[in-house]
């Protein structure tokens, strides 16, 4: 394998008008001259819309995929950006990854500013007011956005997106009724404040008119909020980045204040039975959407069994227990179901060779996790130094007579950086803890598991169930007409030191086909 050095690149927008204005050519032709020169081809670009204002970008999905991948690929070099606040426009969180990148050997190369690429003092310094301009830019504009908001619905007028039964006007921020959406929605509330009909009734007759036009129907929960948004009685409401209320609206309300006031108290008096799903599942039926029926694999639902408690319609106490192909109503009862999974992992229980190379597996995979928390660690300690000397910084500027009028506002930001050091410290000392304690743990659930892994398959945890089907049968289980379970594959963990070669017949009377596709670390990891 050749270790010519490679690139990634990032090419950012954040306005829909730079969308449209060919900034992102702009970048790409930037960046990919800037790769020519340096004679390093770019293996992956990151590149869209996606914001970079102060304090989002520790979480930004790019900044820590392009992480992640320099991580894995070594090879990587240079992150080659158009410009500063293409990258970030935060001081603090752009100096900081600059440095995360260099810990991983990646230079944050910029395309249209060569000068900042060097690590001369003038060098720091332009790159230091460039990110400094990006991040008063950027406050700049939010705060001009704020007000024209806050301006907007003083006016009356509403600068977001449509309210359900209304659409776009001629008149910026004011919204007009669409013509067949919104006398369907008045109907129903106004029929609701007189309490001529529930809200069930309600909901049951707005999904059949033609308020919802081909679209799929509105559950309790979202018709709930729309029935009481104080918008449809002429109100304008928000409660985000700030909190604002006016009750003279520019828009054609629906319904009066005292509908709307009664439409409030009775959805107050109707209770919420509507619990949602599960947050783990059904206990009682674990193989809910594991098991698919063969037969259905190509139509709705791809044949996935659900469990369902089934009467008889005559005595209302009697309840019986089965699952239920969701394309075709093929059933099984759930002691039948559980029985043939369990007889499954019977068939295929590991070797001792195999149980003594999942050990070895897994000690690799701790020892990798163990030097990840270094660098974790060693990341955060170099945040650390960061905030320490802002907090240095910081502390000059508090005693500075010229600064008496905000020293109080310098010396709270002190206080709050000292409490982030406490809890950058506290991660720190909790990381080695944790890995010792995740890898003991996942190491008893792991040889647990094996010794009685069928019944132990049908008690866990929904995820761990998800991820032990994927370790030991990755393309699940399948149900055919004969109500025969079986697997058309099984991994490498459990072939791996079988102590005999089954028969061709027994092959293919459980297995369609068997693919040696995950190694041992695959597995594991």
């Amino acid at each position: 394998m050749s270790n010519k050095a490679l690139a990634i690149a990032s090419c950012r927008v954040s306005t829909p008008e730079q969308l449209t204005n060919n900034s992102l050519t702009r970048q790409h032709a930037n960046v990919l001259k800037a790769a020519e020169e340096l004679d390093v081809p770019i293996v992956r670009y990151w590149s869209g819309s996606m914001s970079s204002k102060h304090g989002t970008n520790l979480k930004r999905k790019d900044i820590l995929e392009m992480v992640e991948f320099c991580k894995h690929n070594k090879q990587v070099k240079y992150l080659i950006v158009d410009e500063p606040d293409r990258f970030m426009r935060s001081i603090k969180e752009g100096n900081y990854f600059e440095v995360v990148f260099e810990q991983l050997g990646v230079k944050v190369w910029y395309a249209s500013d060569p000068v900042l690429n060097g690590e001369d003092l003038v060098a720091k310094l332009l790159k230091f007011s460039k990110y400094f301009s990006a991040e008063g830019s950027n406050e700049e504009r939010q705060r001009k956005s704020i007000n024209g908001q806050v301006t907007a619905l003083k006016n009356g007028k509403y600068p977001f997106s449509p309210k359900p039964g209304y659409m776009r006007g001629d008149i910026a921020g004011i919204q007009v009724v669409h013509p067949e959406r919104g006398p369907a929605l008045k109907e129903v509330l106004i029929k609701i404040s007189e309490q001529l009909v529930t809200p069930t009734e309600g909901l049951i007759e707005l999904n059949k008119s033609s308020y919802n036009m081909s679209r799929a129907p509105i559950k309790m929960d979202k018709f709930r909020k729309i029935a009481t948004d104080a918008f449809y009685s002429g109100v304008i409401e928000i409660k985000k980045q700030v909190n604002f209320r006016n009750e003279n609206g520019l828009h054609e309300p629906l319904i009066t204040m005292d509908q709307h006031n009664k439409i409030v108290a009775v959805f107050a008096n109707k209770n919420k039975n509507q619990l949602g799903p599960r947050k783990n599942g059904n206990p009682k039926y674990p193989m809910n959407s594991i098991i698919s029926h063969d037969v259905c694999l190509s139509v709705d639902n791809k044949g996935k069994f659900v469990g369902f408690d089934h009467g008889n319609g005559k005595n209302k106490i009697l309840k019986y227990e089965k699952y239920r192909c969701r394309s075709c109503g093929f059933i099984l009862t759930r002691e039948e179901m559980h029985s043939k999974i369990v007889e499954q992992f019977e068939k295929n229980r590991l070797t001792p060779e195999a149980i003594k190379a999942l050990g070895n597996a897994l000690e690799a995979v701790w020892k990798t996790k163990e030097a990840q928390a270094s660098q974790d660690s060693s990341l955060i300690r170099h945040k650390m130094t960061i905030i320490a000397k802002d907090i240095e910084v910081r502390t000059l500027a508090a005693i500075e007579p010229s600064n008496v009028s905000i020293k109080q506002d310098i010396l709270n930001n002190i206080e709050k950086m000292k409490h982030q050091l406490d809890e950058m410290e506290l991660e720190i000392s909790s990381l080695s803890y944790k890995i010792d304690t995740d890898k003991e743990v996942f190491m008893k659930f792991a040889f647990d598991f094996i010794k009685k892994m069928g019944d132990n398959f049908l008690t866990i945890s929904p995820d761990d169930r998800k991820k032990c089907k994927q370790i030991l049968f990755p393309a699940g289980f399948y149900i055919d007409s004969q109500k025969n379970v079986y697997t058309p594959e099984i991994s490498t963990l459990i072939r791996l030191g079988s102590k005999k070669k089954d028969t061709e017949v027994s092959e293919k009377s459980l297995l369609v086909h068997q693919k040696a596709r995950y190694t041992m670390t695959n597995i594991c990891l």
